[in-house]
């Protein structure tokens, strides 16, 4: 079936409801959790031009990088599918809430952009590097981080050991961004993939490390109803790969640097 058939549409329309909605319930503690994702915002500021008159923030959750962002550019526009995340910033700066698949803008507006752990939730990654190319200006930069497939390994080590399934999301490889950014226009500046890792004192804190972020929707999935037994869940805590005493959660991370044509 064609992925743009009103069935696939509406499919596509419920992810991003029910993704917005984990993000929102996630809003209030996003900053406290979010330590993988910090580390990956600071490589992308070696990258980020230092001055620019426009930069879009896309994905930009509770604001974290408002700051920084704002050092760089005469103005930021912060741009997020959770209108709960977006409130939990200044007030004094430019916000939207939308959808990263179809944005909002005009054609050649943005001198740079700015993703961190975003874009991994677009429902259209072909569609997503055609949206970035058409709203930023010629030679414009675009920076971002992505979560690759391969990312949560431990997690889905641990949910084998109840019902051999893998329980994380199914995310592209780097060299699938890469064709998808070259095909949108882009020349890239530079293209890698590292692997971050968070670690906590115990299994249930790093399974639930996911729910804080507000990551943990299944995309795609029919995700099953109703709780599950003390038994099931001892099995998945049990099935945790434990390293030094700690509870690793690994990211297999892109970091990419574009620059339109």
């Amino acid at each position: 079936m064609n992925r743009h058939s009103p069935k696939n549409s509406v499919m596509s329309d419920a992810i991003k409801q029910h993704t917005a909605e984990c993000f929102s319930k996630a809003a209030d503690n996003y900053g406290k959790y979010a330590k993988v994702q910090t580390k990956a915002a600071a490589l992308l500021f070696t990258k980020l031009r230092l001055s620019n008159r426009y930069i879009l923030d896309l994905g930009a959750g509770p604001l974290l990088h408002h700051d920084i962002l704002a050092a760089r550019a005469a103005d930021v526009v912060h741009m997020d599918l959770s209108h709960a995340m977006l409130m939990q910033g200044p007030n004094t700066t430019g916000r939207v809430c939308a959808d990263m698949d179809a944005l909002p803008f005009q054609s050649e507006t943005f001198d740079a952009v700015f993703s961190n752990f975003a874009i991994q939730w677009s429902q259209s990654p072909a569609q997503l590097f055609t949206e970035l190319a058409r709203v930023c200006k010629s030679g414009g930069q675009v920076v971002l981080s992505s979560v690759l497939t391969g990312s949560l390994n431990e997690i889905a080590v641990a949910w084998q050991a109840n019902d051999c399934e893998t329980h994380v999301n199914h995310f592209l490889t780097l060299s699938a961004l890469i064709g998808y950014a070259a095909e949108a226009g882009f020349d890239i500046g530079s293209a890698k993939q590292i692997a971050l890792v968070d670690e906590y004192p115990d299994a249930k804190a790093a399974i639930q490390s996911i729910k804080h972020i507000g990551a943990n929707k299944l995309q795609g999935s029919r995700e099953k109803k109703g709780l599950m037994g003390r038994k099931a869940y001892r099995k998945v805590i049990d099935g945790y790969p434990i390293t030094d005493s700690c509870a690793p959660v690994t990211y297999q991370v892109a970091l990419l640097e574009l620059f339109k044509r």
